[in-house]
């Protein structure tokens, strides 16, 4: 009987083995490359709402939309040197005049810009539908920058940039276009 046998279940089960063998790397390298995607997609989601809350902020404050300096009015924040900067500014701010967030992650790696719109004002009947009495109100228009960039070490990066009207108090002698 031990002379009939050749081998055959060796090469058999060698050969499955192989099999399993490939199925699990494959695997396991399709896992790697899952979790690389879904770490992506979390950082670039994080960056995205960190450069709205920074939005947000910068609209909840009324000094930072200030009506008085008239159209052209601008404002910025970028970090102070000395802590982590963004990785890009895609403007400059020689002279930051924002308060910073309060959050260090976001005062680290963030930027904000605000800037006063043309014409001065707009009526009410520029905005139909407003609710508010077109005898009494105007609105300034504002656009808000907010940004997130620490791209450079895998945190994502983004930007929003947002219009912003302001109610205010119509002044007498002003003209409206």
């Amino acid at each position: 009987m031990r002379r009939r046998q050749r081998g055959a279940a060796l090469a058999t089960a060698l050969l499955i083995l192989i099999v399993l063998t490939l199925l699990g790397l494959a695997a396991m390298r399709s896992s790697r490359l899952e979790l690389k995607l879904s770490q992506n997609a979390e950082s670039r989601v994080n960056a995205r709402q960190s450069a709205q809350a920074i939005a947000d902020g910068i609209t909840q404050v009324d000094a930072n939309l200030a009506i008085g300096s008239g159209p052209g009015f601008l404002a910025c924040y970028r970090p102070a040197s000395g802590i982590a900067q963004p990785d890009s500014l895609p403007f400059s701010c020689d002279t930051p005049t924002l308060p910073a967030p309060a959050d260090d992650a976001l005062r680290a790696y963030s930027y904000a810009r605000v800037q006063r719109e043309t014409p001065e004002f707009l009526t009410t009947a520029t905005l139909r539908g407003a609710g508010n009495s077109g005898r009494s109100y105007d609105y300034a228009r504002f656009t808000v920058t907010g940004g997130y960039d620490h791209g450079s070490e895998g945190f994502g990066a983004a930007e929003v940039v947002q219009g912003v009207l302001k109610l205010h108090a119509r002044a007498g002698g002003v003209s409206y276009q």
